[in-house]
């Protein structure tokens, strides 16, 4: 088994290769409200065939958020596609509807991903669960195509993987990560900046929401949970419809293996992060609700009020948590 999934490993790299050798002008995806690893693994790529003659389009639903804006290559980054293109690459996606409403029924050539939901959408597909971040994967495997990675994509490759390990700190972490790290930062990307720009740094509007999203802060003895309402957002002059990471600030709490961040959207929608510190694999339970993940984070979006969500999401959790022997969702 584990000979055959080499193989099918190394096909793909072969195949996407001769793709990408093949475009002139590349449509590069990745889902909405893009976090950190869509982001840099888009640029990222972007750069890398930039330099090789190309002329991707680069392409985010939500657009780029502001604070990610330091990246080289960033302003290349649009929410609409106007030019021709001759190959679709969606990366960091679990599967096509992620990629939102604009470009939906598009036909994805390449898929690259790394989320253990991914459903293999894809005409060539590259989804490799056991990395830690798509811009490791794209990191990995572009020298090995023939494609250089020079001191810009190094550093928003980095910054990809520096934000989807929360700085180093999730389990799928491993020596192969550090050493791949170890080689961005060789080819010029600066570890301590990225990091400081990437997780923590936050703006005047973010730190407001913080504050007004904790005040909602509530437990039990199985999980902590939170919620973003449209107020909050509107009160702290927060444009964004991402969590503002506050998802990282939830699974620090001491004493709790599990946190719930409830983002309400425009449209009678709610976003639903659940992050896991312990056994609670939370990708099973996102996947209950039509979203997908890795067993320490997950997320999905359903249709309803805030209460009617919040009531659904959190009595399935317990049910889920219960039905672990000897779990309570604690360290």
């Amino acid at each position: 088994m584990m000979k055959n999934k080499k193989a099918e490993t190394q096909s793909a790299i072969e195949q996407i290769a001769e793709k990408l050798r093949g475009s002139a002008a590349p449509l590069i995806i990745s889902h909405v409200r893009p976090d950190g690893d869509a982001i840099g693994s888009i640029i990222g790529l972007g750069l890398v065939l930039a330099s090789a003659g190309k002329k991707p389009q680069l392409f985010l639903e939500d657009g780029l958020p502001a604070r990610f804006r330091f990246l080289a290559g960033s302003s290349g980054v649009r929410n609409s596609v106007k030019e021709t293109y001759d190959l679709v690459i969606a990366l960091d996606c679990a599967d096509s509807t992620r990629i939102g409403n604009k470009l939906d029924g598009l036909k994805i050539d390449i898929n690259i991903d790394h989320h253990v939901t991914n459903n293999y959408f894809g005409e060539i597909n590259l989804v490799q669960p056991e990395k830690p971040a798509t811009a490791a994967i794209l990191a990995a495997y572009l020298p090995e195509m023939g494609f250089a990675i020079d001191k810009d994509a190094a550093s928003v490759f980095l910054m990809g993987i520096l934000t989807d390990t929360i700085g180093f700190r999730t389990t799928n972490v491993s020596p192969e990560t550090l050493r791949l790290s170890a080689y961005l930062m060789e080819a010029g990307a600066d570890l301590s900046a990225l990091y400081f720009q990437s997780l923590v740094s936050q703006s005047y509007a973010a730190s407001l929401l913080w504050g007004m999203a904790l005040s909602h802060l509530a437990k039990d003895e199985h999980f902590v949970w939170t919620t973003i309402t449209l107020e909050d957002r509107k009160n702290a002059g927060y444009t964004g419809r991402d969590d503002a990471d506050l998802t990282n600030i939830l699974s620090a709490i001491a004493g709790y293996g599990i946190s719930i961040l409830f983002n309400e959207q425009n449209g009678g929608k709610v976003k639903v992060s659940w992050r896991s510190n312990s056994e609670v694999d939370v990708s099973l339970i996102a996947q209950e609700f039509g979203g997908g993940g890795h067993p320490p984070a997950a997320g999905a979006e359903l249709t309803g009020s805030l209460e009617q969500v919040q009531e659904i999401v959190l009595d399935r959790t317990r049910q889920f948590v219960l039905k672990i022997p000897d779990s309570k969702g604690e360290i």
